[in-house]
Order: C-alpha cells, then sequence, then structure tokens
C-alpha cells in the first residue's frame, strides 16, 4: 500500500473506476466535498502488486482528542458507501485488511479505522478483528428507454400523487445555485425539527456538496413550487455511472398537502433514465422509498477497528450519546417554536389549492 502518485490523484476517477464497485463517494469531487466542510484531510491510497495498481481506497483523516482516526467514511459524513475499490482477482479482502492497517499504524499513528463498503468478505473482516454491521438501504431498478416500465414499477398511491400534482399545476425546476442550498438546508431543518430532532450537519455542508458535485457534473438539484407561487419542496440527487442517489429530500409542511415529493422524485428518475441510470440507490431507510419501486438491501457493512477495544466502546457509547442529545435539542426546539407561534406556520393545513391546469 502507498499514496497515489500527483499524476494518480489528478487521474484518480479515471483509476477507481477501473475496478467493480466504484461510486459516487470514491469519487474525487466527493471527498473535496468533504475536505471542505472540514471533515479532515483526505487520502488517496493505491494497493500495488508488482508494478500493477489492483485497488484503491479513499478517506480522510482527523483527530478526536488525542486520537487519530481514518474515515472512509466516519459517520455523520452524510456519505453511505465508501471503502476500498479492487480487483478481486489479483488481491483478497485479508491483504487489503493487513496492509491498511498496517499502514495507518505506520505513517500516521491512526488509533481507529471505518470502512463502509460490501465489497469486503464478511468472515475475513471479523477474523482480523474488524466489527461489521449490516446498512439498511433501499434500492430500485430504472429502465432507460422504457420509461413506462418504470412507471408501473411505481406504487399506485405515488402514480395518483404524481397526477394529482400536475394537475394541481405544481412547478418543477432543476436548479443548482447557491440561494437553492440555503432553501434545501432551511427545509431539511424544518423536516427534523418536526420529527423532533436537529440537523446533524450545518448548511456548509450542503453548500459544499452542491458546489462540488456541480462542478464535477454530477449533481440534479430539484425543486418544487406551486404555480406562481413559493418553493414547497427540495432534492439533492446525484447521478455517476449509471446509478443515480438520494442525498436529501425535503419538504414545507404546510404545504404537504400537495404531496410534492412524489412529483419530484418522479421527474428526476425521467431525468436519470435519459442519462442512462439504470439503478436507484435511495441511501438509507424509511418504508415510504417503496412507493419508487424500492426494495430494502442489506449488502453494505460498516466495518469498524480500533487499535484497543476501549475505543471501539467509547466510540458506541459517544454516538448513543449524541443521537440522545440531538433528539432532546431538536423536542427543545420545537416546543419553543409552538410556544412562540413560529411552528404555527409548519401545521399541516393545506393552503387554498390553486385553479386547476388546463
Amino acid at each position: 500500500m502507498r499514496h497515489a502518485s500527483i499524476p494518480e490523484i489528478l487521474g484518480w476517477d479515471q483509476l477507481v473506476a477501473r475496478f467493480p464497485g466504484c461510486r459516487i463517494g470514491h469519487t474525487r469531487a466527493w471527498l473535496r466535498s468533504l475536505e471542505a466542510c472540514g471533515k479532515g484531510d483526505p487520502l488517496y491510497l493505491v494497493f500495488e502488486r508488482g508494478a500493477d495498481v489492483v485497488g484503491c481506497l479513499p478517506g480522510l483523516l482527523t483527530r478526536v482528542g488525542p486520537l487519530r482516526l481514518f474515515g472512509s467514511p466516519l459517520p455523520g459524513w452524510q456519505t453511505w458507501s465508501m471503502g476500498p475499490v479492487f480487483d478481486p482477482g489479483r488481491v483478497t479482502t485479508r491483504e487489503l485488511g493487513t496492509a491498511l492497517v498496517t499502514f495507518l499504524a505506520q505513517h500516521y499513528g491512526v488509533h481507529h479505522v471505518e470502512l463502509m463498503t460490501g465489497a469486503l468478505d464478511p468472515a475475513t473482516m471479523r477474523e482480523a478483528g474488524f466489527r461489521g454491521d449490516p446498512e439498511l438501504t433501499y434500492r430500485a431498478p430504472l429502465y432507460p428507454g422504457d420509461e413506462a416500465r418504470a412507471w408501473r414499477a411505481l406504487r399506485d398511491s405515488a402514480r395518483r400523487n404524481i397526477r394529482r400534482a400536475i394537475n394541481l399545476g405544481l412547478v418543477v425546476r432543476f436548479a443548482e445555485d447557491a440561494a437553492f442550498a440555503d432553501e434545501h438546508y432551511d427545509q431539511v431543518r424544518e423536516v427534523y425539527v418536526r420529527g423532533g430532532n436537529v440537523v446533524p450537519f450545518g448548511p456548509e455542508r450542503v453548500r459544499a456538496c452542491v458546489q462540488h458535485m456541480r462542478t464535477a457534473g454530477k449533481l440534479l438539484a430539484v425543486s418544487v413550487s406551486l404555480p406562481n407561487g413559493p418553493v414547497i419542496a427540495t432534492g439533492i440527487f446525484l447521478v455517476h455511472a449509471r446509478e443515480l442517489f438520494l442525498w436529501t429530500w425535503a419538504h414545507r409542511s404546510r404545504y404537504r398537502w400537495y404531496r410534492p415529493t412524489e412529483l419530484m422524485t418522479w421527474t428526476v428518475m425521467q431525468r436519470a433514465m435519459a442519462l442512462g441510470c439504470n439503478t436507484f440507490d435511495l441511501m438509507g431507510g424509511g418504508d415510504f422509498k417503496r412507493k419508487f419501486g424500492a426494495e430494502p438491501e442489506l449488502t453494505k457493512y460498516r466495518w469498524v477497528w480500533s487499535r484497543y477495544p476501549w475505543i471501539t466502546r467509547a466510540r458506541d457509547v459517544a454516538g448513543v450519546a449524541h443521537r440522545w442529545q440531538q433528539s432532546l435539542r431538536g423536542r427543545l426546539l420545537r416546543l419553543a417554536l409552538r410556544s412562540t407561534g413560529a411552528f404555527a406556520a409548519a401545521s399541516p393545513t393545506p393552503p387554498a389549492p390553486p385553479p386547476r391546469a388546463g
């Protein structure tokens, strides 16, 4: 294992694309978006056999107090898949795990490593001292050139809400500017508060994602508006290597009567199929995602290794404490907004519908 050379870093996206399992989280633009919002210092690592590169691993180094951590990714990075990509005919899971831990310990004194991938053999990783936890996602097939088939794969309720939204005259637009990023974050914040939580990331994370994904040509940023009215829903979707990804979506509570999410997502699916995408990863759990023909998938694992067992235990305790703190802050914020009347503007009472289109 070694650091990638300057030419390899400049051609990183072409290098990782040579190996199976390459996804948007492996790209240079994604690492730069994480670096831009302070997640750590990027590392571009390669595995060699003889003179040939047989695998690649992107990740970031960061510190928590005296501890040095390597994440590909770490929790809280809004990244659902990274880890190594490699030629399984020329390098094994055992060789990758051994080389990685040895390299990071010798060169950086790393105490803790996390990887998120479905490419590594679970039994071998556990033998090597890693703990693996499956990560739920929902995935739907897409059908380039056969939009009618994708339409039929939607649930009846989704098709009905899409037709309804069209009849109500909702307007879908693709936009990628800074104003979109701030509007989207504000909507995401409202969704979290409505559920009794606070957003676990700041607006700079959304801005960095929009900026770097737009520059890389991988961004589908979309909004839904009332006819001649306000923006009521937004979403950030990403496209890479014939795969569509949902990053985040949100809608204004007081306009949920219009069911804008279904129309927004279907419009993005249409655009993605036109670009040749044949699969849609909706990134995480949520039974609502079944509406889009998605089914649960447990092929990815979060692999965790610590130099000392107490670090893993401390990591788990910190995770529970963080979620509890986020929930407490969110509930207090929701109560405060309701007591001041600010949350009343986000009530579920529907505004009067506009005239039907046509």
